[in-house]
């Protein structure tokens, strides 16, 4: 479907319940909030990254700094991530989206394969130029989990370049440790982990693997 393309103040102009509903954020993670991480089976270094991050928003915002969650599956990295995600579009009038890797990637083909349209299954029509240059934060759930074709770490490194360079804020998410950022996609995604990310790991959580995400 082709839409009319609007830009973020556009989208900062728009009521806060149609920004969440276009920030796709899935069912399993609806009720996620930093309030409601349990600190018992998680990380409270890794929360209290996310909860800094959110207080100095408006300062990442102007230096572009964005987080690098790294943390196995369970440790409520996502939960974390969709919370951050949230805080921003109701606490700072920001638009946002959530997306794994591997979605970005389909969505990719999908565009490609129906002649640079996307169907109606997506949002909006302008999602993928969205993502990559309009909405002011985005999570990219499990970036190491991705095909890892030529193809695949291309596109991916184009999105996170096109917003770092953008100074659009972006929220990485990760099963691998953070002193393993090469090996997250590609060498020069991994770059620019280094360069424009604060990384939180979740290894200090006490249950590995009980959180539910």
């Amino acid at each position: 479907m082709r839409e009319e393309w609007h830009g973020r103040a556009y989208w900062k102009n728009r009521p806060v319940e149609e920004r969440l509903s276009l920030a796709q954020i899935p069912p399993l993670f609806e009720e996620s909030r930093l309030s409601n991480y349990d600190l018992s089976v998680g990380s409270s270094n890794a929360h209290g990254a996310v909860t800094e991050g959110l207080t100095s928003f408006k300062d990442n915002r102007e230096h572009g700094t964005s987080l690098l969650l790294c943390g196995e599956v369970g440790s409520g990295r996502t939960h974390l991530a969709v919370s951050a995600l949230r805080g921003a579009i109701t606490s700072y009038k920001q638009s946002g989206c959530y997306i794994t890797a591997a979605g970005y990637l389909r969505a990719m083909d999908d565009f490609r394969n129906n002649g640079g349209v996307l169907s109606d299954e997506y949002p909006d029509g302008n999602m993928l130029s969205y993502l990559r240059k309009v909405y002011d934060v985005v999570v990219i759930d499990d970036a190491d989990m991705a095909r890892t074709t030529e193809y695949a770490s291309r596109e991916l490194f184009d999105l996170l370049d096109t917003r770092v360079n953008n100074k659009l804020l972006t929220i990485v998410v990760s099963t691998l440790a953070s002193a393993h950022k090469g090996n997250i996609v590609s060498a020069p995604f991994g770059a620019l982990l280094d360069s424009h990310f604060v990384t939180a790991s979740l290894s200090d959580h006490p249950q590995a693997g009980t959180y539910g995400e």
